[in-house]
C-alpha cells in the first residue's frame, strides 16, 4: 500500500486500533470479574496489565510502519503554526527563495525546451533519430544517397526524407512568403502522426515528377490563414504561383522536425521542379533527384525494435562508406576534402538546427550557472536568517531537549520548517518564472521571416517536478547548517535565558561571517561577468564594419517563387530601384544578392589567372553580386579604381571589385592596393569565369557566421547584371528614419507585381544586431541577476550587523559611557563589516579568474581578466557593503548608554 493511500486511510486504522484495544481490555475485565473482582478492581488491574494505551497504540504503530508518517504531518503542523506566527520572517524568506528557485525554474524551462523535450504529437519519440553528416551542423543526404539507405538497412523500420525552404503563399489580399518543407510520402507515417482532417501522403506520390500536386497544411496556419475553415480539405490553394490541393492538416501542437522553426505545410519531394524549389538559372544543372552532390536533404527514421542507436549508427555508416567509395564526387568539386563525411544519428530533442543549438548550448551553460550562483546567493541569506531566528529559540529547543525530545527529532522538524518555507518560496518562484520566460523571449534571435523563431515556455508535469526537487533540496541545504546548530544548545544556560553567553555567540557570529563572505565572493563573480559582456558590446558597438547600416532600409525578394525567369527578373529588379529611388527622402538605392551580416552567406574560388592553383588549394572568398551605386548606398568606400555602372552588362567584358584581404592574398607581391587593378582572376568552381579588377573596396565584414571581432574576410564583388540571382535584396538609403519608408516600398512594390512579396523589410542596422546578439543577451541576463546577487549579499551584510549590533547593546553602551565618540562606534562597527567584505573580495576574484576563462570565446575586445573590469567592480561591490554596514553602526550610535546598561 503506498504511503498517500495510507495517510487517506489514517483516520480508519486510528479508529479501528481504539477499537481493538477496548476490546482487549474488556475482556480482560469480564476475565477478572469472573475470577471475583470488583468491577472497579477488575478495571484498574486489566489496565495495569495492558500498559499506557498511548504507549501501546506508538507500539502498533511502529509495527504497521505508519509512525514517521505521523511525526512528519505533527512536524507540518507545528511548522505551519510558527510560520503564521512570524509573518514578517515568512515573507522576507519566501520572496528571497522565490528569487532564486523561480530564476531557477525559468532556465530551466528554457533548457528543456532548447535541448531536452522530444518532438510534440509524434509517436514513441523515443524511437525516433535524426541522421547528421559529420558535425550536424546541416543537412545530411543527397535524394539518391536516401533511397540507398532507405532500402540496404536493416536497422531503421523505416526512413523519411524532408528539406526546407520559403513558399510564396497567395490569398485574396497579397502574397506572403511562409516556410515550407518537401517531404518523402512516408514523412508522416515515420513520425506517427495522423492528421486531424484529411489524409497524410500516400506511397504513389513518391514515384513519378510533378504528377501530384497536394499539400498537407499545419494546424496553426490553417487556423491563421484560413481561419478554421473544415472545408478547406480537397480546395486548391496558390503556393509558388501554382495551384495545390489541400489533402490534409496536421494535429494541433506539430509545426515541424525541426523546432523552434514553424513550418506552415509540406508538399511531396517529387514537386521539387515543378514547384521551382531550386533556381534553374543553366538548363544543364542537374535535377537535385537525381544529382548526388546535392546534399540538402534531412532524413529522419524510426529505430527497430531492440536496436540501439550505436548499433544502428554503425550499420548506416557501413553502407555510407561504401556509398563514398563507390561513387566519389568528381575532382572539381573537392574543395571541401576535410569535411567529416560520416554518418551520426541523434536523438530529436530540443533545436536540431545545428549554428542555433551551439549557441541554446552555450547560452544555457551560462543562464544555468548565473541562476544557480543566484539561488547559493539566497539559501546564503536565509541561512542567516533562519540562524538569527534560531538564537531567539534557544530557549525553546532547550525545553524540547530537557523534556526529552532526541536531536534527530529536533533536526527533522527544524528542517520540516526549512522544507516548507521553500515550497511556498518556490510557489511564488513559479510566477516569477513565468514572468522571467516572458523576458527572455525579448531576447530570441532576431530571424528574418519566414523563418519563425518560437519556444513553448509553458509549464509542464518535468517543470513542476523540477521545481518541487529543487525546493527540497534548496530547503536541506539552506536548513541543515542551522538545524544543526540550533539542536545542540547549552541547555541550562539556554533554560536561564542567559543569551549572551560568550561561546554560542561567537559559534553564531562566524557561521554568520562565514555565509556574508560567501555572499560576496559569489555575487563579486556575477558581476565581474556582467562587467566582461558590457565592456565586450561596447566594443561591438565601435568595431568599424567596413558599411554604414544607419538609414539604410532593406528589402528582400525570391522572384524563382513567382516564376521569374532570368530576364523578367532584371527587368524587375532594375524597375524596383528606379521607382524607389524617385520616393522623397531616397538619397539612392541599389541591389545585392548578399546583405551584409546577414542570414545569407555565399562564398567562390578565386585564383589569379596568371598562375594554376590546385583545387585545394584555391582561395574562397564572399562571392557578393551588386548593383551600380551599391558601394555608395552601404557606406563602403572604394579606395582605388571605379564602382560598377549601367554599362558593365551581360554583354560586356566580365569584371570585379575586390577587397583589400583578397587583393593582399591574391597577389602577395604587391606592396599597394591599387596595385591590383588591372589583373586578372578567375572565379568559379567548375565553369571559370575570368575577369578584370577594376576596383579595390575597403574590407567589410558581410558574413554572420564569421565572429565580428576577427579580420574581415575576404570578398569579391561583380555586376549584379554578369551574375544574377533570383534571391537578392534591395538598400536604400534615405535622409531620415528608414521606418519612414516602409509603406511607400510596400506601395511600390505592390505597384510594380502585386503578386510578388517582399521580406524581411526592415532597417539594416536591425539586421545586422544579430552580430552583437549574445554580447547583449550575456550583459543583459548576467545584469539583473548580478545585480540581484549584490542586492542580496548586501542584505546578508545588513543583517549581520544588525544582528553583531543587537548582540553588542552592552557592550556599545558602555564604551559610549567612557567617552567613545559616534564616529569611534560608527569605526568599530563598519570596520567589521568591511573586513568580510574584503575577504569575500578576494576569494571572488580568484573565483571569477578561473570562471571568466570559461567566457573568453564569447568574449571581444576585452580579455578574461580585464584589470579594469576586475577593480571597477571591486570598488562598486565595496561601496555597497559600506552603505549596507553604515546604516546599522549608525544605529548604535543611537544607544542610551544608560539604557543599555541598565536592560543587562
Amino acid at each position: 500500500m503506498t504511503w498517500w493511500h495510507r495517510l487517506f486511510h489514517r483516520r480508519r486504522h486510528e479508529e479501528q486500533l481504539e477499537k481493538e484495544l477496548r476490546h482487549h481490555l474488556d475482556l480482560h475485565t469480564s476475565d477478572l470479574i469472573s475470577q471475583g473482582y470488583s468491577r472497579e478492581e477488575a478495571q484498574r488491574q486489566a489496565q495495569l496489565a495492558l500498559g499506557g494505551s498511548e504507549q501501546v497504540k506508538e507500539m502498533c504503530r511502529d509495527a504497521r510502519g505508519t509512525r514517521w508518517l505521523e511525526e512528519l504531518l505533527q512536524d507540518l503542523r507545528i511548522g505551519v503554526r510558527v510560520l503564521r506566527k512570524n509573518p514578517g520572517f515568512t515573507l522576507i524568506v519566501t520572496a528571497t527563495l522565490a528569487l532564486g528557485i523561480g530564476a531557477n525554474t525559468a532556465i530551466f524551462g528554457l533548457v528543456d525546451a532548447l535541448l531536452l523535450r522530444p518532438l510534440p504529437v509524434v509517436k514513441a519519440p523515443g524511437e525516433l533519430v535524426l541522421l547528421m553528416r559529420g558535425d550536424g551542423r546541416g543537412p545530411a543526404l543527397s535524394y539518391p544517397d536516401f533511397t540507398v539507405l532507405r532500402e540496404r538497412n536493416e536497422v531503421l523500420s523505416d526512413l523519411a526524407l524532408y528539406t526546407q525552404a520559403p513558399i510564396s503563399f497567395g490569398n485574396n489580399v497579397r502574397s506572403e512568403v511562409v516556410l515550407g518543407a518537401m517531404v518523402s510520402s512516408n514523412y508522416f507515417d515515420v513520425l506517427g502522426i495522423k492528421p486531424a482532417f484529411g489524409r497524410a501522403f500516400l506511397r504513389e506520390e513518391d514515384r513519378t515528377p510533378g504528377a501530384h500536386p497536394v499539400v498537407v497544411l499545419s494546424h496553426s496556419f490553417w487556423q491563421s490563414r484560413f481561419n478554421s475553415d473544415p472545408s478547406l480539405v480537397g480546395r486548391t490553394i496558390v503556393l509558388n504561383s501554382r495551384r495545390l490541393t489541400v489533402v490534409g492538416i496536421t494535429p494541433p501542437g506539430f509545426d515541424g522536425e525541426t523546432p523552434p522553426m514553424k513550418v506552415s505545410l509540406w508538399i511531396p519531394v517529387m514537386m521539387m521542379s515543378t514547384m521551382r524549389w531550386e533556381p534553374r538559372e543553366s538548363e544543364t544543372r542537374p535535377d537535385p533527384l537525381s544529382n548526388r552532390q546535392y546534399e540538402n536533404f534531412g532524413a529522419i527514421g524510426r529505430l527497430k525494435q531492440g536496436v540501439s542507436i550505436t548499433q544502428a549508427q554503425a550499420a548506416l555508416e557501413t553502407i555510407n562508406h561504401q556509398l563514398e567509395q563507390s561513387s566519389p564526387p568528381p575532382p572539381e568539386q573537392r574543395f571541401d576534402s576535410n569535411v567529416d563525411r560520416s554518418l551520426r544519428l541523434i536523438r530529436p530533442q530540443g533545436v536540431m538546427i545545428g549554428p542555433i543549438r551551439e549557441i541554446a548550448l552555450t547560452s544555457s551553460r551560462l543562464a544555468g550557472a548565473t541562476v544557480l550562483t543566484v539561488l547559493l546567493i539566497a539559501c546564503a541569506n536565509v541561512a542567516n536568517l533562519l540562524m538569527a531566528r534560531a538564537a531567539r529559540r534557544r530557549k525553546e529547543v532547550a525545553v524540547r531537549l530537557a523534556l526529552g525530545a532526541t536531536r534527530g527529532r529536533l533536526i527533522r522538524q527544524l528542517l520540516t520548517e526549512s522544507v516548507l518555507l521553500a515550497l511556498v518560496g518556490a510557489t511564488a518562484g513559479l510566477f516569477l518564472a513565468y514572468l522571467i520566460n516572458q523576458l527572455l523571449m525579448a531576447f530570441k534571435p532576431p530571424f528574418p521571416p519566414p523563418f519563425t523563431f518560437t519556444l513553448d515556455l509553458s509549464f509542464d508535469v518535468r517543470t513542476f517536478a523540477f521545481t518541487f526537487l529543487l525546493a527540497v533540496v534548496t530547503g536541506v541545504i539552506f536548513g541543515l547548517v542551522p538545524a544543526l546548530q540550533a539542536s545542540r544548545p547549552d541547555v541550562l544556560p539556554a533554560l536561564k535565558d542567559e543569551s549572551n553567553a560568550e561561546g554560542t555567540r561567537v559559534r553564531w557570529l562566524n557561521l554568520r561571517h562565514a555565509l556574508v563572505i560567501t555572499q560576496v565572493a559569489l555575487s563579486l563573480t556575477l558581476l565581474i561577468s556582467t562587467g566582461l559582456f558590457l565592456r565586450t558590446l561596447r566594443y561591438a558597438r565601435q568595431i568599424d564594419l567596413g558599411f554604414k547600416p544607419d538609414h539604410v532600409l532593406a528589402v528582400s525578394f525570391n522572384l524563382k517563387l513567382q516564376g521569374y525567369n532570368e530576364a523578367k527578373g532584371r527587368e524587375f529588379y532594375g524597375r524596383i530601384v528606379e521607382r524607389l529611388e524617385r520616393l522623397p527622402g531616397v538619397q539612392t538605392a541599389s541591389v545585392t544578392n548578399v546583405l551584409p551580416l546577414g542570414f545569407m552567406s555565399l562564398s567562390t574560388p578565386v585564383m589569379p589567372e596568371d598562375r594554376d592553383v590546385p583545387p585545394e588549394e584555391r582561395v574562397f572568398a564572399g562571392d557578393v553580386s551588386v548593383g551600380s551605386q551599391y558601394f555608395e548606398t552601404i557606406g563602403t568606400p572604394l579606395l582605388r579604381g571605379r564602382a560598377f555602372t549601367a554599362q558593365d552588362t551581360i554583354n560586356s567584358p566580365p569584371v570585379a571589385i575586390v577587397s583589400e584581404k583578397l587583393a593582399r592574398i591574391l597577389w602577395p607581391e604587391i606592396k599597394e592596393s591599387g596595385e591590383a587593378l588591372g589583373k586578372r582572376l578567375r572565379v568559379g568552381r567548375s565553369d571559370l569565369i575570368s575577369c578584370e579588377v577594376i576596383g579595390v573596396a575597403k574590407d567589410s565584414r558581410n558574413n554572420i557566421f564569421n565572429r565580428i571581432d576577427k579580420e574581415p574576410e575576404p570578398t569579391i564583388y561583380r555586376p549584379f547584371a554578369q551574375n544574377y540571382s533570383a534571391l537578392a535584396s534591395l538598400i536604400v538609403r534615405t535622409d531620415g528614419d528608414p521606418r519612414g519608408l516602409i509603406s511607400g516600398v510596400r506601395s511600390e512594390v505592390a505597384a510594380l507585381d502585386e503578386n510578388v512579396p517582399p521580406q524581411n523589410l526592415q532597417p539594416l542596422s536591425e539586421t545586422v544586431s544579430l552580430a552583437s546578439w549574445s554580447a547583449r543577451t550575456g550583459a543583459a541576463v548576467l545584469g539583473v541577476f548580478g545585480l540581484l546577487g549584490l542586492v542580496l549579499a548586501a542584505i546578508g551584510i545588513y543583517g549581520v550587523m544588525s544582528y553583531s549590533v543587537s548582540r553588542r547593546t552592552r557592550e556599545i553602551g558602555l564604551r559610549m559611557a567612557l567617552g567613545a565618540k559616534t564616529r569611534d562606534v560608527i569605526k568599530l562597527i563598519v570596520q567589521q563589516g568591511m573586513g568580510l567584505t574584503l575577504i569575500g573580495a578576494v576569494i571572488g576574484v580568484m573565483l571569477a579568474v578561473a570562471v571568466t576563462r570559461l567566457l573568453a570565446s564569447l568574449l571581444y575586445g576585452v580579455t578574461a581578466t580585464d584589470p579594469v573590469t576586475f577593480a571597477g567592480v571591486v570598488l562598486f561591490v565595496i561601496g555597497v557593503a559600506v552603505l549596507a554596514c553604515y546604516v546599522p553602526a549608525r544605529r548604535a550610535t543611537k544607544v542610551d548608554p544608560m539604557m543599555a546598561l541598565r536592560s543587562e
